[in-house]
């Protein structure tokens, strides 16, 4: 009986010490209203306090994002930059025209012209 109190007792003091851990937020790389966009979701969002706590009534906008769908796999350049294999990422751009050059080994240079729409992510696919 000792023993299992003795268990309970030094498992609860190692889940008091772990436990806290487990719920804070990330430190840092936030904005000066305590928000960020998440890579892999190309989301934004806000810490502390769960609300936008900027000057104004309006929270930030959020990024314009590009991605590119090649059907085949392509290598893939956005306004001039490498943003590697297709399916790329959502890469940030400029809201306006952006630029794509795709290359296949077989297939060629395609290049093309697309807008982004300001705080949306848009997705560009080219079936070859």
């Amino acid at each position: 009986m000792r023993r299992g109190m003795r268990a309970l007792g030094i498992g609860a003091a190692v889940l008091s010490l772990c436990a806290p851990r487990a719920v804070w937020a990330h430190p840092g790389r936030t904005n000066s209203s305590g928000c960020h966009n998440n890579r892999r979701t190309g989301g934004y969002h806000c810490h502390g306090g769960g609300g936008y706590a900027g000057g104004s009534d309006v929270p930030a906008e959020a990024p314009t994002r590009f991605q590119v769908v090649a059907i085949p796999r392509a290598r893939v350049w956005i306004n001039g930059t490498y943003a590697g294999l297709s399916p790329t990422r959502a890469i940030k751009v400029s809201s306006g025209s952006v630029k794509v050059r795709l290359e296949h080994a077989a297939l060629g240079m395609y290049e093309t012209t697309s807008s982004a729409t300001a705080g949306e992510t848009t997705e560009l696919t080219v079936r070859w």
